[in-house]
């Protein structure tokens, strides 16, 4: 793959630069090129394209394409790896521009089951609350069932939000569910986020889970329906 310049975008109908700019992306962390990438990401705010536009219209995608390249062995674990800390970065660069307006009152504990790997959703959804008000929780790394269950008794959760990318971690979810309810925080609500859930939507329910979401945006219109608006 050769990467090709981003000059000519503003001179693009608002239709076509979508699509270009997610193409240059992939380009840029298809080859591991994090210059390139922040190249697209400021062509992109130029453009002024905002930063959860960014997020949902050009790292998601990226990082689902990554993953369906992964799995056809069209890309290797090493170029994942770089692919995912580029997006990673980027999404750290951009966290300033996710500042709440005011504070929703609600506390959101959130994280990844025991041996998952794959953070960039999370970290998604973690800026998408913040933005909206809510205080969030969530370690750096996937941390065992027993803690996930003490941080949302110690931080006092609202909602509790767990992410699973492959199909055989789901099966956590439906423990880190059983075990809030053995030490009485059932009453919690539990949303789901990674691709299996999005794939199959019967499998929240299965799991008592409150609702899974395609995206951050919808996971945090999701959870404020859940409350009413505190005074």
């Amino acid at each position: 793959m050769e990467l090709t310049s981003t000059a000519g975008l503003a001179e693009l109908s608002t239709a076509e630069q979508l699509p270009a700019l997610r193409t240059h992306y992939l380009q840029a962390v298809h080859l591991g090129s994090g210059r390139a990438a922040d190249r697209v990401v400021e062509a992109a705010l130029d453009l002024n394209f905002t930063a959860n536009q960014l997020y949902l219209d050009i790292f998601q995608p990226t990082a689902y394409e990554i993953g369906r390249l992964w799995q056809r062995n069209e890309f290797t674990v090493a170029q994942e790896h770089v692919a995912t800390a580029i997006i990673e970065r980027e999404m750290r660069d951009l966290h300033g521009y996710f500042q709440p307006q005011s504070a929703c009152g609600r506390t959101l504990v959130l994280g990844c089951v025991e041996g998952e790997l794959h953070r960039v959703g999370n970290r998604m959804v973690a800026d998408f609350f913040e933005q909206a008000g809510w205080t969030v929780f969530t370690p750096d790394t996937a941390v065992s069932t027993e803690t996930f269950v003490a941080m949302a008794r110690d931080m006092n959760a609202d909602l509790i939000g767990v992410t699973a990318q492959l199909v055989s971690h789901v099966p956590l979810v439906g423990e880190l569910v059983r075990a809030l309810e053995r030490q009485g925080l059932g009453g919690i609500p539990v949303i789901a986020g990674g691709r299996p859930f999005v794939q199959h939507q019967e499998l929240h329910p299965s799991l008592d889970v409150k609702f899974c979401a395609g995206d951050a945006a919808e996971a945090v219109r999701r959870a404020n329906a859940l409350f009413p608006e505190r005074t």
